[in-house]
């Protein structure tokens, strides 16, 4: 580990901070983490039976007070012995009334008896230093508190109990086997010449054998690269925008897809002028859909401006819906056909307003193209149009559902497993033209350290500081 020694725990600040929301509230929980947090707890919690020394787990009911004596609330006390607690120091959790005031006074209270407010994330910080989680299971924490949508969290849940690093663990396990063959070979070349036939009972791998297990470690890897796509947009949301000619039905649509009037709707062509935005849930993906301007041609600046805007939405978005008025005739089609052809990105075609009596897909125009049919107005097709949305934010990929635990998440785990994958097929390279052994070593060790920095096992206090910045202070 680069990381230099940290501080022994019996030497560290006690921390306290509120760990709900700031606010008013039923009940309020303020936590202490450190080596004076049992002197602390005793100093400003008064228990209704007097004990000598607070139990481990033990919940006990009294009074909050100052450092002055006198009691300001009445509460429950838990004292959390360590190692068995969440930051692997001795803990304490206060449960107060919910009032500004009162948690105030209570935070005050033990800043007064010894406790310094905590740094965000401080206490899940602790944690990892202490060895209770690694740190992808310490970023799933932050991920967890703001996760917008049940499967968002679930995903989360899943790499805070240590599905993630359970594949990458087996991956690293593989890589030092790989690289304890290696050294084998380094000191016994005559057995790791090619062709030299089959290795010998507790020998090293030859170097066809090598290659194959390089190869299978590089797919691996792959595998989870492939996976940022859907696991970043499950993290962050997908962006998804409307795009369509004036009077096509994208306020409508928007309208229909969030369940409430969010976007003003008339039959007046050029209503939208600016982009109309609004977060929904989508088969568990937390989807920002995007309410467009009208994209047609204008003298008219402010609608001109909202042109462009539509267009930049839809360079950023993740996923464009390409509205067509189905009941607007072949020209309506021809626009459509040219409008999907100019998108770089995903896209799905949407022939609306199905309900009115003349409206048709001409699919000799559309050359084929899947089209979903619907009408915002009514309904119809939206159930079919929402899988589809989720089925191509997934990127196409059922097996990437709630509870699955090979999702990359963020951009730092996709960065250090493409550098890992890198590494292994330069091995893979130099085995297959039989370079020599130590020049290999060199690209084993730079795929552990890779997966090394990614689990938390190597790392700085300006990594650590970067990723904690990000949580709520209280956690």
């Amino acid at each position: 580990m680069l990381a230099h020694d940290h501080d022994i725990r019996s030497d560290r600040d006690t921390i306290v901070a509120l760990s709900t929301p700031p606010g008013r509230g039923a009940i309020a929980i303020v936590r202490l983490s450190g080596p004076r947090s049992s002197a602390v707890l005793r100093r400003i919690f008064h228990p209704q039976k007097k004990v000598e020394n607070f139990s481990d787990r033990k919940f006990v009911f009294g009074r909050f007070a100052g450092t002055d004596g006198e009691p300001f609330d009445e509460g429950m006390s838990v004292f959390l012995a360590g190692p068995r607690s969440y930051t692997g120091e001795d803990m304490a959790e206060m449960y107060c009334h919910g009032g500004p005031a009162i948690t105030q006074a209570l935070l005050s209270a033990a800043v007064d008896s010894g406790a310094r407010p905590a740094a965000p994330g401080e206490f899940t910080r602790r944690a990892f230093l202490e060895g209770k989680i690694d740190l992808i299971q310490s970023e799933s924490v932050a991920d967890l508190i703001f996760a917008e949508t049940k499967r968002a969290a679930q995903a989360a849940l899943s790499q805070l109990e240590g599905g993630l690093s359970e594949v990458l663990e087996d991956i690293w396990e593989k890589i030092v086997e790989a690289g304890a063959h290696l050294e084998a070979a380094i000191d016994f070349p005559d057995e790791f010449e090619p062709g030299a036939g089959p290795t010998l009972t507790g020998g090293p791998m030859s170097g066809a054998e090598l290659a194959e297990r390089f190869s299978a470690i590089a797919e691996e890897l792959r595998k989870l690269e492939e996976s940022y796509i859907a696991g970043r947009i499950l993290r962050e949301g997908a962006r998804v925008a409307i795009l369509g000619r004036p009077n096509a039905g994208k306020s409508t649509l928007l309208n229909r897809l969030l369940g409430t009037e969010r976007a003003i709707m008339s039959p007046i062509p050029g209503t939208t002028r600016d982009t109309v935005e609004d977060v929904c849930d989508i088969d568990g993906i937390p989807v920002k859909l995007i309410d467009t301007a009208g994209l047609r041609e204008t003298i008219d600046p402010i609608e001109r401006e909202g042109a462009v805007r539509a267009r930049r939405a839809a360079v950023e978005a993740d996923l464009c819906l390409v509205l067509m008025d189905a009941s607007a005739g072949e020209e309506e089609a021809r626009w459509a056909e040219g409008e999907l052809k100019s998108l770089e990105g995903p896209s799905i075609l949407l022939a609306n307003k199905m309900d009115l009596p003349q409206a048709k897909v001409p699919e000799s125009l559309l050359d084929g193209l899947p089209v979903i049919s619907i009408s915002a107005l009514t309904g119809d097709g939206i159930g079919s149009l929402r899988e589809a949305i989720a089925f191509r934010l997934s990127g196409g990929d059922q097996e990437n559902r709630p509870g699955d635990q090979r999702l990359l998440t963020r951009e730092r785990h996709r960065k250090l497993v493409v550098s890992c994958r890198q590494a292994i097929e330069n091995a893979f390279v130099m085995i297959k033209e039989d370079t020599s052994p130590e020049l290999v070593a060199v690209d084993l060790n730079e795929a552990q350290r890779s997966l090394a920095e990614l689990l938390g096992r190597d790392y700085g206090d300006a990594l650590l500081d970067k990723i904690f910045s990000t949580f709520c202070i209280g956690k």
